[in-house]
């Protein structure tokens, strides 16, 4: 029996649905929360409500938007060439801030059976009409680079490569550490694995 009261206890369960929250974690935000004066309670529920009423998901890459098109997809200055392939949104803004001139492509998610999590459940198949339309010379796989990262980034290499052989897909340089997630990683090491990326083994 949890020792939270009633309100609490679904604060908590609401904070835990978000994927990247563990348990305690979810405790320490539902805790934290109603820790705040009532007019920073309100200010934050407005900010969700506004959120969930007004961000889209972009129908060209996946990123959120709010319009049917990201200002990304919709830039004619950034070259439709060259996208990025990453995990989440979140990861867009590390490798924006490394001066990336592509596009990108996100795939909401990684390749994970343990939890059930297939590639069909990811936004892959986008990316092949995206890739079917021949607009795109490069594919950068930069999902990152712990197990279910690479495996995905691997599933994603041979599936191109059987579908598409015309398209030089590549990969970030591995000065970026094993094990690194593309948020965490400084601007100035993200921009150099980029300029230095490599074609993908």
């Amino acid at each position: 029996m949890s020792s939270f009261p009633p309100y609490l206890e679904k604060l908590k369960d609401a904070f835990y649905s978000l994927p990247s929250v563990t348990p305690k974690n979810a405790v320490r935000l539902a805790s934290d929360f109603i820790k705040l004066e009532s007019v920073e309670r309100q200010r934050i529920l407005k900010e969700i409500v506004d959120a969930a009423g007004s961000i889209k998901v972009c129908k060209i890459c996946g990123n959120f938007s709010t319009g049917e098109i990201c200002d990304i997809c919709a830039d004619p200055a950034r070259s439709s060439a060259v996208v990025c392939v990453v995990e989440e949104v979140m990861d867009i803004n590390a490798i924006e801030e490394a001066g990336f001139s592509g596009r990108y492509h996100v795939l909401r998610g990684r390749v994970d059976p343990l939890n059930k999590v297939l590639p069909a459940d990811l936004n892959i198949d986008t990316l092949y009409d995206r890739i079917s339309e021949g607009n795109i010379k490069e594919l950068i796989l930069a999902t990152n680079l712990n197990r279910k990262g690479l495996a995905t980034a691997r599933y994603i290499y041979n599936e191109i490569t059987q579908k598409f052989p015309e398209v030089f897909v590549t990969q970030p340089a591995h000065g970026l550490s094993e094990g690194s997630e593309i948020v965490y990683v400084n601007p100035q090491t993200l921009k150099e694995a980029f300029e230095e990326r490599k074609k993908f083994f």
